[in-house]
């Protein structure tokens, strides 16, 4: 910054030094006109090197500011995130050690919460280590050509018990010879957040389907449900961290609010785009288009 600093000054001082002395003696430029002539180019010059010099900074500087904001907000967030579980575990403990353990009922049903609040917090640390995995592009294989159909075929056999679960069907419509190249375990660890939201998302008796198919565009794989909806506001926050339609359904359900970031930082690494609709008491659509 210091070296573009004296660049600029150096410009600007040559350019008048030109002017004023250079020019009315080997020009033969007047007085008046000299000095309107050096305002004029001192002028364009300052302009120029405002673009090069200080509006990159500002730039800069902004986005610093606006990243420190991120940061405050997700450490928030996580602090917030984490606590929560932590002090109901805590609780739960302290009110067993005061006596409530002596009432087999009572100590059964609290070692049942305590062990729900230690799940939701270790998919919550798992979570965030996936997304500082993927925002440093780490454990992904970009050489690896992997067939769409039949990753897709082992996702959803897995994912059947747990839609079964919740009294949901899943379905498929795939089509043949779709190849993706990239890590297939990041692409099946995108499909299967994308699935599992459809799931907790879709009500009892609903139908989940996940397609896969050749585009103009590329290879879109898409997963629909037939839930409660996004509102249209509500489209472009899907992907940030925490962000939750329903809050208390999604942590009823066990959701970190981190699985459609998951997604788009994958969906990043994989060059694809991310598209959503979605209709209110109708369902979304969740559709991630892979560049050929």
């Amino acid at each position: 910054m210091k070296k573009q600093f004296f660049v600029s000054v150096f410009v600007l001082v040559l350019y008048n030094i030109f002017i004023l002395y250079i020019g009315p003696v080997k020009y033969g430029l007047t007085y008046p006109l000299t000095i309107l002539f050096s305002i004029a180019g001192s002028g364009i010059i300052a302009t120029f090197l405002f673009n090069w010099l200080i509006k990159p900074f500002a730039e800069l500087k902004y986005q610093l500011e606006e990243a420190e904001s991120i940061r405050r907000e997700f450490v928030a967030n996580v602090t917030h995130e984490l606590k929560t579980p932590l002090t109901s575990i805590t609780g739960f403990i302290e009110t067993l050690q005061s006596g409530a353990q002596e009432d087999p009922e009572i100590r059964s049903k609290f070692i049942d919460i305590i062990a729900i609040e230690t799940a939701r917090l270790t998919r919550l640390i798992e979570d965030l280590l996936i997304i500082s995995d993927l925002e440093n592009k780490r454990s992904m294989d970009f050489d690896h050509t992997f067939d769409v159909k039949a990753s897709l075929e082992s996702i959803v056999e897995t994912m059947i018990p747990i839609a079964d679960n919740r009294g949901i069907s899943l379905e498929s419509d795939l089509e043949n010879n779709l190849l993706i190249t990239g890590s297939e375990d990041r692409f099946k660890q995108m499909m299967v957040n994308l699935i599992d939201n459809a799931i907790k998302y879709s009500g009892n008796g609903k139908v989940v389907t996940i397609r896969a198919k050749n585009t103009i565009e590329g290879i879109e794989v898409s997963v629909q449900d037939q839930g409660i909806g996004v509102k249209e506001e509500d489209i472009p926050r899907l992907f940030e961290r925490f962000f939750r339609v329903d809050k208390s359904r999604s942590q009823k359900m066990g959701g970190t609010g981190l699985g459609l970031s998951i997604v788009k930082h994958t969906a990043a690494l994989f060059g694809a785009a991310l598209k959503v609709e979605s209709h209110i008491g109708k369902g979304s659509t969740f559709s991630v288009i892979f560049k050929k």
